[in-house]
């Protein structure tokens, strides 16, 4: 089994091992402490990678957006910290922490942090991404 507690290196933590766990606080945490947080709105780490299955840890900056876009697959977003408000055509829905939204493929939607906050975005694809597949 692998835990991931700190380290915010892909190059050192496997992105697909049978068994893992994660200190979130920890890595979020960590996170926060890199360049990209201090320069950037926004900073992510990917925890899981399988061909049909994502795990992001995400956390942003009060008042940080993500733009408008749609995914192919179905996506949750789990709120961990502060208020997120996604906006899905005409409705804004404001998850605070503890909240998940799931949402199905093809709907296009924003986010912007109404606080500094972090999340859990998981995307699940019916089909192996083409660049995940073995040539």
């Amino acid at each position: 089994m692998a835990t991931v507690a700190a380290s915010s290196q892909t190059a050192e933590r496997s992105l697909n091992r049978q068994v893992m766990t994660f200190d979130l606080a920890a890595v979020l945490g960590n996170m926060k402490q890199e360049p990209t947080w201090r320069t950037a709105r926004r900073n992510a780490m990917t925890l899981v990678k399988q061909p049909v299955f994502r795990v992001v840890l995400v956390a942003l900056q009060a008042g940080a957006e993500i733009g408008a876009h749609e995914t192919e697959g179905p996506v949750t977003v789990q709120a961990l910290a502060g208020r997120l408000a996604i906006g899905v055509g005409a409705e804004e829905i404001v998850l605070a922490a503890g909240q998940l939204l799931v949402l199905q493929p093809g709907l296009r939607h924003t986010l912007r942090a109404q606080d500094e906050s972090a999340f859990l975005l998981t995307l699940a694809a019916e089909s192996v991404h083409p660049a995940e597949r073995s040539t």
